[in-house]
Order: structure tokens, then C-alpha cells, then sequence
């Protein structure tokens, strides 16, 4: 592992989001607002994992003293093959401006409707799972993992793995040649 703590930039402000790097790489981010370049609501695993990477990069670029940007996406996918199922999954990409690491977090089926109705053009997931919780802001707190697990599992904890798991590449002696 690294020796000392270095300067990690998130490419957004969203708490959760910032927590899941605090509590993964051990150090607070510079958050900094950067574009994802893909819609609103991703809606496949290569759409997401591409919003991540584009803000790993735009960040990095926007806050140059940093070790690393990283870029936290969460989307959805339809497994048609097996489950025929919605999940909602999360990505942190890595990037130091030279190498990229992708760590993905928890697959989690919802719903179909939900999925169905997101397809249909029905907004992003956030707002949903607003109307159905009752609540605003969820995707900056427990998410919709929070909401279909009663706690259990949170937006933060998924994407805190994700972040673990896209760091270590960087950290660990055992990823060197």
C-alpha cells in the first residue's frame, strides 16, 4: 500500500459519493463538479462505465494537483440472458493520467417496472425512488439500495467498494511489473 495519503479528486459533489472515498481511500477528496458526457440515467453497463472514466479524466484535468481523479458512476443494466432482470450497479473509475483502473460495485436486481418505466424515458432513477420513499435527495444518502434493502445496504457502501476496488491497482505492490 501507498506510504502517505495523496491528493484524490471526485468528479462531483454528491455525498454519498464523497463518503464512499472518504471511507475506501481513506482520505477526503477535492470534489469538483465535471461533466459525465453520457445521459442523465445510464442505462448500460458500457454507458455507465464510460460516464465514470469521462469523469475521472475531467477531473483530473480541473484539479491537475491531484494524485488521481476518480469518477464514481452509478447505472443500469438488463440482463436478458439469464435472470431477465434490472440492476443497478456502480462504477468508480481511476485515473492518475496515464492509467485506468474500473472497480464495480454491487449488481442489484429492481424492480422491473422501475426499469421498465426508466426505459420508457420515465427520468432517472433518483426521482423515482424520491416519489416512492417519500423523501428528496435520496441518491445523496442511502439511494435506492437504502430504500429496497430497509438500510441494510447503501448507496455509499456500494460505491465505496467500487472505489477499493478501482484503487488497487494503484496501491498495491502485487499490480507492479
Amino acid at each position: 500500500m501507498q506510504e502517505k495519503p495523496w491528493k484524490i479528486a471526485l468528479g462531483t459533489f454528491n455525498q454519498a459519493k464523497r463518503e464512499a472515498v472518504v471511507l475506501g481511500a481513506g482520505v477526503e477528496p477535492t470534489c469538483h463538479a465535471v461533466p459525465s458526457g453520457v445521459s442523465d440515467q445510464p442505462m448500460t453497463e458500457d454507458e455507465t462505465i464510460q460516464g465514470a472514466i469521462n469523469r475521472a479524466k475531467n477531473v483530473l484535468q480541473a484539479v491537475p494537483e491531484a494524485a488521481i481523479g476518480l469518477g464514481l458512476e452509478g447505472g443500469l443494466t438488463y440482463d436478458a440472458v439469464h435472470a431477465k432482470q434490472w440492476y443497478l450497479f456502480s462504477v468508480c473509475a481511476a485515473w492518475d493520467g496515464s492509467r485506468l483502473s474500473i472497480g464495480r460495485g454491487l449488481y442489484f436486481p429492481i424492480p422491473s417496472a422501475i426499469g421498465d418505466r426508466l426505459l420508457q424515458g420515465g427520468g432517472e432513477l433518483s426521482q423515482i425512488i424520491d416519489e416512492l420513499s417519500g423523501t428528496s435527495g435520496s441518491n445523496h444518502r442511502e439511494g435506492a439500495y437504502g430504500l429496497f434493502t430497509d438500510g441494510r445496504i447503501t448507496r455509499t457502501d456500494v460505491f465505496r467498494d467500487a472505489v477499493i476496488a478501482a484503487l488497487t491497482p494503484f496501491q498495491s505492490s502485487l499490480y507492479r511489473s
